[in-house]
């Protein structure tokens, strides 16, 4: 642990709030049986996440497994803060849903947007790191 940090837990509800402050993460999903990780723009959907797919991400058409992580950690410091979302994956289908969905997500990553995602967290946890008391 860097000298004069130390980490906290953060609840569901914190973790979510810093999630939305940030529109890039990775997502893992497994791949020919072994982890594969994939960086996606994303956005919050109530309590959903929403990403863009695009083709280096083979997920399923059925639902699937997943995790999703996203972090700030201030490399002078080393202050910041990590959030990790397991839970279910489904393409969106809905062409109402679609819509909607890429007027939202933002695309500062490059590549086709053709393919959206949707999980629903099962699992939400977060760490800060912040100076020792």
């Amino acid at each position: 642990m860097y000298e004069g940090l130390q980490p906290r837990e953060l609840s569901t509800s914190e973790s979510l709030r810093l999630l939305g402050t940030i529109r890039f993460g990775r997502v893992v999903f497994s791949r020919y049986a072994l982890p594969t990780i994939r960086p996606v723009n994303h956005v919050l959907d109530g309590g959903l996440l929403v990403i863009h797919a695009h083709p280096g991400i083979t997920l399923t058409t059925d639902r699937q497994m997943v995790a999703f992580e996203a972090d700030t950690i201030d490399p002078v410091t080393q202050h910041g803060w990590c959030v990790i979302v397991t839970g279910t994956a489904e393409e969106v289908t809905d062409p109402d849903d679609l819509a909607r969905y890429r007027r939202l997500l933002p695309t500062t990553l490059p590549g086709p947007r053709h393919r959206i995602v949707r999980i629903r967290p099962d699992f939400i946890s977060g760490v800060e790191y912040v100076p020792a008391a």
